[in-house]
């Protein structure tokens, strides 16, 4: 976002305007691309059992491959869907489909979220971190209810805490971009920005 200096060629001077461009748009709609993300990271592990069922086994393998590398996709921990096992543990399914379902209850609702605190936050992830360590030192078998239910927990405290701040420095970054396009654009160096400042990110 730095700003071209009268030394800069104009080449130059038009590539930091279109790079800050893309910038802008991305600070404006950054909630929807990690949205986008998270649906990436939800959609095909609950995909791949159907694919396996109707003998697409190749697209199958890798999704399971894929995903075999950020969970441990233990049969016993998993669901299973026309009779194969999803790509994600139940626990990771809560989790990413929990990003998923609160980012897009933020992104209509922002406006009115303020940031939790971490101690919120720690509370939120204790259930979890209580649930899987006693499975994992052998005191006690979790459910896939609990599985779900704490994975869904943290889910919401990492949104809670992350999202509002992201919106935050976003709306920072927005407002200084458009500081600086009005003003190119009274210069006659630039275009204005189309879309109009947003007005909610403060809540």
């Amino acid at each position: 976002m730095s700003q071209p200096s009268h030394t800069l060629s104009p080449g130059q001077e038009r590539l930091i305007i279109a790079v800050d461009r893309v910038i802008y748009h991305l600070a404006r709609h950054w909630v929807w691309l990690l949205n986008g993300i998270a649906a990436l990271f939800v959609v095909p592990p609950l995909v791949a059992p159907y694919l396996a069922a109707t003998g697409h086994t190749v697209a199958a393998s890798w999704i399971y491959r894929f995903f075999s590398l950020t969970c441990h996709q233990k049969p016993e921990h998993s669901f299973f869907i026309a009779g194969h096992q999803v790509a994600f543990c139940q626990r990771d399914t809560a989790i990413y489909g929990g990003l998923l379902l609160f980012g897009l209850l933020y992104a209509v609702f922002r406006h009115r979220v303020r940031p939790a605190s971490l101690w919120i936050g720690a509370l939120l992830a204790a259930p979890m971190a209580v649930d899987g360590l006693t499975q994992l030192v052998g005191l006690r078998e979790s459910t896939p209810t609990l599985r779900v239910l704490t994975g869904g927990l943290f889910a919401l405290g990492v949104a809670w805490i992350v999202f509002p701040r992201l919106n935050e420095g976003f709306a920072e970054i927005e407002a200084v971009l458009r500081a600086r396009f009005d003003r190119l654009a009274r210069e006659g160096r630039a275009r204005p920005l189309a879309a109009p400042a947003r007005k909610d990110h403060l809540g």
